[in-house]
């Protein structure tokens, strides 16, 4: 064998170790895990009217089932879902979800369904009031988990959510009920640990 050739063969050797090296550590034990999602629509669209926004799950499962707790504000900028003459507009909501995939490790497509409670506040442009109400929410949802390394993943997903209680909101004259049903697409950056 040549110099050559020996130096590209132990070049290959050196980099299939590195790659190797990299490889994330795998486990025994994938029956049970805890997770920790960051959805990135409420910080990016309060970020955009240069207010504070976040949400974050935490989520508990085993097998194929998963239990999500979620926790999220949201302050909407002005004329981007919220009604002419309205502004400020912002939600708060606490949500239990129930998430099923269909392939084990919690990877690939999940659908799931849940109830949320959104607890909103909204002000008017003709004056200094600001009017507050809640609403239960009934959530559908599906997503694919996409591994990137270990157990980090990517989540993009997509909810349908139907108000079941939807009181009329006036300020100044100026009377607003929001829609029975919203539709909301965002995606998550998540990491779990198999218990």
């Amino acid at each position: 064998m040549s110099a050559m050739g020996m130096l590209l063969t132990a070049l290959c050797f050196a980099a299939s170790g590195s790659l190797a090296a990299a490889k994330p550590p795998q486990t025994s034990s994938e029956g049970a895990a805890l997770g920790l999602e960051v959805d990135l629509l409420p910080l990016v669209l309060s970020a955009a009217d240069d207010r504070l926004g976040g949400a974050m799950n935490v989520w508990v499962g085993y097998d194929r089932l998963r239990l999500r707790a979620v926790a999220s504000h949201i302050a909407f900028p002005d004329g981007f879902l919220t009604p002419a003459g309205f502004e400020n507009r912002e939600l708060t909501a606490a949500a239990g979800i129930v998430d099923f995939f269909f392939l084990p490790k919690f990877e690939g497509t999940w659908i799931g369904t849940g109830f949320e409670y959104w607890s909103n506040t909204i002000s008017s442009r003709s004056g200094p009031t600001t009017a507050s109400w809640d609403s239960w929410v009934a959530t559908l949802g599906a997503g694919f988990v996409w591994r990137l390394w270990g157990n980090l993943y990517l989540n993009p997903w997509v909810a349908g959510h139907v108000l079941l209680s939807r009181p009329e909101v006036t300020l100044y004259n100026s009377p607003w009920t929001p829609a029975p049903l919203s539709v909301e697409a965002s995606l998550k950056i998540g990491w779990f640990l198999w218990l």
